[in-house]
């Protein structure tokens, strides 16, 4: 019996008092629902999210080889390139950058946006997010949501929270540089300023909660601001108090610096992650560019990177074709010609900002930004039609109600794997825009608990 048969069979008396359990978890954990339908949580076919997820660590391997490349000796014209399609903010934070271990670059917590096709298992990722993905808290929270509701059907399900994962990851990277140690406070570093940080309040108390159970009561994570970061006879400070280790979510400092904000000593630490252990370094915005994409779907450049041969073929299948018209410029012709077919975007930006849907615009218009966006900076890929799902929404009074919606499909990659942990962003469908939104909640898309197989 699935999911749907199995509401079916409820009453709806029993159904709104479930969604009214559901919906204090989250008030109790402070997440936003406004304007969200209470739907049903997405299950996939077991087999092709397990493909997914292959699919995507194979990508993250990709990426590692091309990063390590870049910055190897014979890596200077990769390298060049990549520092060209980054805004100087985020360059100058590459160059910031004077130490990562291999195992620490391959750990990274990642996110990577992808699409999963529920009826023929075709995935393809368009993006990776490796600065400071978001969502964890809001993730770990719709999962416990999505607990409760399968425990109403009398479905067992446990959560596959994001935090553990995250957790061990963090110590790990401290017993791999410190033997033997255990970290005592550890630093969560986001600056002001952007609302999708909210969340790390919270996350640093769960986060507190889950490692304080698996490591011992004596453990500190707390969320603090650049600012508050001093260096006190050379070690990294807040609060007075000594921090083992930085766990880096901050992105551009420039609003500090143009208030005349003093964060001179963060940036000493962030500056010298030999010294001090600095996790998901500021080095991660040479590869989180959407240029990496075009040069991983360049057959040359996998060549080069030295790829097997198997892994170079999955590569093939999960990534869309991604071009930089600078460096393909015999491509501008097909891009001109099939606009209907491709989706314009800047190499470095976040939450969708500067995306453009080839299929909204006019002719004259389509041609106006290839012309305006053929050069470094920019990038051309291949549209991906959205996967559609169809869902139940129960109102609050316990009515059931058919949705179509259509679903993106974004794993974590922590700690060198995806642990099951995934994002989905939802749009109800709109046949007057079917396909041409951006999937970001920046742009109003919402998230849709997702039944993550185990690993």
């Amino acid at each position: 019996m699935d999911l749907r048969e199995r509401f079916e069979r409820l009453s709806p008396a029993r159904r709104a008092q479930v969604v009214r359990e559901c919906l204090e978890l989250a008030r109790a954990a402070e997440y936003p629902l406004a304007g969200r339908p209470f739907l049903v949580p997405l299950e996939l076919d077991a087999a092709r999210v397990k493909r997914a997820f292959a699919q995507v660590e194979c990508l993250v391997r990709a990426l590692v080889r091309l990063e390590t490349h870049a910055l190897g000796p014979a890596g200077a014209p990769l390298l060049r390139r990549l520092l060209r399609s980054l805004e100087p903010g985020s360059e100058r934070l590459v160059r910031q950058c004077t130490f990562e271990s291999p195992a620490s670059l391959e750990r990274r917590l990642r996110r990577v946006d992808a699409f999963l096709e529920p009826a023929t298992g075709r995935c393809t990722a368009i993006e990776v997010n490796q600065v400071a993905p978001l969502g964890l808290h809001y993730h770990d929270v719709d999962q416990r949501m999505a607990a409760h509701l399968l425990g109403a059907l009398g479905r067992a399900y446990e959560p596959r929270l994001l935090a553990a994962c995250v957790v061990d990851w963090l110590f790990g990277e401290f017993r791999a540089r410190y033997p033997g140690r255990t970290p005592r406070r550890i630093a969560l570093v986001s600056e002001h300023g952007y609302s999708g940080k909210r969340e790390l309040p919270h996350v640093a108390r769960e986060y507190q909660r889950i490692a304080r159970a698996r490591y011992g009561e004596d453990v500190h994570l707390m969320h603090c601001f650049p600012p508050e970061v001093r260096l006190v006879r050379g070690r990294p400070t807040v609060g007075g108090e000594q921090v083992d280790m930085i766990w880096r979510y901050s992105v551009y400092l420039d609003a500090y610096r143009e208030g005349d904000v003093d964060v001179s000593d963060y940036e000493a630490v962030c500056s010298h992650p030999e010294e001090h252990l600095i996790v998901n370094s500021t080095g991660a915005f040479l590869t989180a560019t959407k240029d990496a994409f075009a040069l991983l779907g360049d057959a040359a450049v996998v060549a080069t990177l030295g790829l097997s041969r198997e892994d170079a073929e999955l590569l093939r299948q999960t990534l869309p074709d991604t071009v930089s018209l600078a460096h393909a410029p015999e491509r501008r012709q097909e891009v001109l010609e099939e606009r209907d077919g491709w989706v314009s975007k800047p190499t470095d930006s976040s939450f969708g900002e500067g995306v453009v849907f080839g299929a909204r615009l006019s002719r004259g218009e389509w041609e106006r930004l290839v012309e305006a966006r053929s050069q470094d900076g920019f990038l051309f890929q291949r549209r991906v039609s959205y996967p559609v799902v169809a869902l139940l929404e129960i109102s609050e009074a316990g009515a059931l109600l058919e949705r179509q919606v259509e679903v993106d499909f974004c794993p974590f990659h922590v700690d060198g794997r995806v642990p099951g942990p995934t994002i989905v962003r939802a749009h109800a469908v709109d046949p007057h825009q079917r396909g041409t939104r951006v999937m970001n909640t920046s742009a109003g898309a919402f998230l849709l608990p997702f039944l993550a197989p185990g690993r």
